[in-house]
C-alpha cells in the first residue's frame, strides 16, 4: 500500500485501470488481480478489514422461514438470524437480500425475499456492537457498513452449505438511505452476490468521495466525515486520515488513491443497478456527485464488455418512497441477473436530475479499449 503521506490531491476521479506499479491493465483476464488492488485499497483507506472466517468455523440452517447463522472464530463467536419469505419461489429460489426490509421495493413473485436486520450506533467514537464486532472486539477498525457486510457474507456462506431452499449463486441484495449504504457495500465486497441494488445511498454509498466539495457543497448536503462521525459508516481510522471536518478545509478525500466508481467496477460483471433520487426534497444524498459517480462506474462496466449489467434510475420525490420510474429497469435485471434471463434487456440510464453535470468533466484519463475475456 502507498503511504498516506506519498499520495497527492486530485479532484478527478482515479483511472481505475491504472495498475499500483503505474501501468494500466490492456487485457479483460488482467482485471482479477486489478480488482483485488482496488480492494485492498479500499480496505485500507475507507473501509476498514473484513476478516474472513477460519474454514469450518460457520454454521447455521436454512428453511423457507428463517436462516441461521453461527460464527466461532479466533476466539469469538456469534451468531444470528433472518427472515425468510419465498414469496412464491420454487426452491431452490432465487432471493433478495433486503437491509430493514424492502422499502415498498416490488419484487416479482417467484423471488424470495430475505429481511436482515443491520446494527448500527450513533457517534464517531466508543465502543461498537453488533454480531461482527462480538467476534472481533467492540474496536475493531472496521466501519459498521464493512460489519453488515461482513454478516451478509456469512449468510451466503451458510446458504452455499445448505443451497437446497434458496440458490445461493442467484441472491441480490438491496435497501435504501443508511440500508442502501450497506447494500452498495456488500456487494461491492463479496462477488457472490449477483445483484446490488443501492437505493437513495448517499454518502457512504454509491457517491464519489471527492467530488462532494466539488459538486454538492450545498446547505444540507453530506460530506465524507459525515460517515464516520454521525455514524461509523465508514472506517474511522482509514478515512479519518483524510477527512476531520464537514468542510472543504478539513476535507482531504482528493488524496484518496480509490473512489466510489471504483467499489462500482468491483461489481463487474455482476449486476448493478442504482435506484437514486435527484430531487432537492432531501439534500443529503448529494445528487449531482450522484450521477456523475454512477456514469463514471459505467464506463468501467462497458470497458470489461459488460455495459448491460449496470442500469440508473433517478426520480425525484419522497426519500425512500418507490417510483413507478424505477420498477421497469428493476424487473429486468431481476430477470436477467436472478431468474437467469440472459436475453433480459438491461443497462438503461435516465434521470430527471436538471442541469446534469457532465462526467467527463471529472476524470483525465479515458478508457483502455481492452482485448481477450473476463
Amino acid at each position: 500500500m502507498p503511504s498516506v503521506g506519498s499520495l497527492t490531491a486530485n479532484s478527478k476521479l482515479p483511472d481505475p485501470f491504472k495498475k499500483m506499479d503505474g501501468t494500466r491493465i490492456t487485457d479483460k483476464s488482467e482485471w482479477a488481480c486489478r480488482r483485488e488492488e482496488i480492494l485492498q485499497q479500499a480496505y485500507e483507506f475507507i473501509y476498514g478489514d473484513k476478516p474472513v472466517p477460519a474454514k469450518g468455523s460457520v454454521s447455521g440452517t436454512v428453511s423457507t422461514s428463517r436462516i441461521t447463522v453461527e460464527v466461532n472464530d479466533g476466539g469469538g463467536s456469534t451468531s444470528f438470524n433472518v427472515t425468510v419469505n419465498m414469496n412464491g419461489a420454487t426452491a431452490p429460489a432465487p432471493a433478495i437480500i433486503g437491509y430493514g426490509g424492502l422499502s415498498g421495493m416490488p419484487v416479482p413473485s417467484g423471488v424470495a425475499t430475505i429481511t436482515f436486520s443491520a446494527i448500527e450506533s450513533t457517534g464517531g467514537s466508543g465502543a461498537k456492537r453488533g454480531p461482527f464486532y462480538d467476534v472481533y472486539g467492540s474496536d475493531h477498525p472496521a466501519g459498521y457498513l464493512t460489519a453488515q457486510a461482513w454478516q451478509i457474507s456469512r449468510v451466503l456462506d451458510v446458504l452455499e452449505q445448505n443451497p437446497d431452499v434458496i440458490n445461493p449463486y442467484r441472491v441480490g441484495v438491496t435497501g435504501c438511505s443508511r440500508w442502501g449504504k450497506g447494500a452498495f457495500v456488500a456487494g461491492a465486497l463479496d462477488n457472490r452476490i449477483a445483484l446490488t441494488i443501492p437505493v437513495e445511498s448517499g454518502l457512504g454509498g454509491t457517491i464519489g468521495l471527492r467530488l462532494v466539495e466539488v459538486l454538492d457543497s450545498y446547505s444540507g448536503s453530506e460530506w465524507p466525515y459525515h460517515g464516520i462521525s454521525y455514524v461509523r459508516w465508514l472506517s474511522e481510522v482509514a478515512l479519518g486520515q483524510f477527512t476531520t471536518g464537514n468542510n472543504a478545509g478539513a476535507d482531504n478525500t482528493n488524496k484518496l488513491p480509490v473512489d466510489m466508481h471504483e467499489m462500482m467496477g468491483l461489481i463487474a460483471p455482476r449486476g448493478l443497478y442504482v435506484v437514486d433520487n435527484p430531487s432537492t426534497m432531501y439534500n443529503g444524498l448529494d445528487r449531482n456527485s450522484a450521477w456523475v459517480t454512477a456514469n463514471v462506474g459505467k464506463m468501467i462496466f462497458e470497458a470489461l464488455g459488460v455495459g448491460d449489467h449496470m442500469a440508473y434510475t433517478g426520480a425525484g420525490g419522497s426519500h425512500c418512497s418507490w417510483r413507478s420510474q424505477y420498477t421497469a429497469s428493476l424487473n429486468a435485471m431481476i430477470d436477467k441477473f436472478l431468474k437467469g434471463n440472459d436475453a433480459a434487456e438491461t443497462g438503461n440510464f435516465a434521470t430527471d436530475l436538471p442541469n446534469r453535470p457532465d462526467h467527463l468533466d471529472h476524470i483525465d484519463w479515458t478508457p483502455p479499449t481492452l482485448s481477450g475475456e473476463l
